[in-house]
């Protein structure tokens, strides 16, 4: 007689795993904590039913262990294959994304093939801080506003490199809408050698126009090099033609 008996049943999800973003700050290289808005609105093509794609948008999954965000296909969802656009959005308004970001998925397994690595699905993304970003008390930083006298009718999305010359090529911002722009000097801190102080530097600049960043901004003041004082944050208005 089976009427006492209990019948246990333990149903499964399965998950597949896509790809994982990390973002960093574009300065200072380090995990953004706070929880960001990361998902795509749209799918490459997928082969026929029964093969059924995640629903958009799709988001990604936050891990609150390392601050990453998993793109993951579950419970018979199939994963896209193709070419994936990226957006990501911070509520806070703190960081924002200025270039795009397309994923290839599937990830190409080149760690350990055939067996996937962390590696394999691990992108890592700069984010650009702006000035809702929660700068240090004795960071040296750059608040800037680029204002135009008229000749340059749009100060948005100028490329901005901003430090002690010779400038690197790979740290660089870009101007918001109204012309303002955030960068971070982590590497530049005041120093003590016996009696001498070393207390401000002078920064270089580099402006360049969109959309192929190839043509030249020359600001009209204040003029460069300009001496900042480190371990402070410096506001800036720079003036353009």
């Amino acid at each position: 007689m089976i009427g006492d008996a209990t019948i246990f049943l333990r149903p499964s999800i399965q998950h597949r795993l896509g790809v994982v973003l990390r973002f960093v700050d574009a300065f200072t290289g380090r995990p953004i904590d706070a929880p960001l808005d990361v998902r795509t609105i749209a799918l490459p093509s997928l082969p026929p039913p029964p093969a059924r794609p995640p629903n958009l948008p799709w988001r990604a999954v936050r891990s609150e262990g390392d601050s990453s965000y998993r793109f993951i296909a579950s419970d018979g969802e199939t994963l896209p294959s193709g070419a994936v656009e990226i957006l990501v959005d911070d509520p806070r308004g703190a960081y924002v994304n200025f270039e795009p970001l397309t994923i290839s998925l599937p990830r190409p397994l080149v760690a350990h093939p055939p067996a996937p690595d962390r590696s394999d699905f691990l992108v890592e993304r700069k984010l650009w801080p702006t000035r809702l970003a929660a700068l240090g008390p004795s960071e040296t930083a750059v608040i800037g506003r680029v204002v135009s006298s008229g000749a340059l009718t749009d100060v948005a999305a100028l490329k901005i490199r901003l430090g002690v010359a010779p400038l690197a090529l790979d740290v660089y911002t870009y101007t918001n809408g109204a012309g303002e722009f955030v960068v971070r000097l982590p590497g530049l801190k005041g120093k003590v050698v016996g009696t001498f102080v070393t207390a401000t530097t002078a920064l270089d600049i580099e402006m360049l126009e969109p959309p192929a960043y190839t043509s030249s901004v020359i600001p009209t003041a204040p003029p460069f090099p300009f001496t900042v004082t480190l371990g402070q944050v410096t506001a800036m208005e720079i003036q353009v033609p």
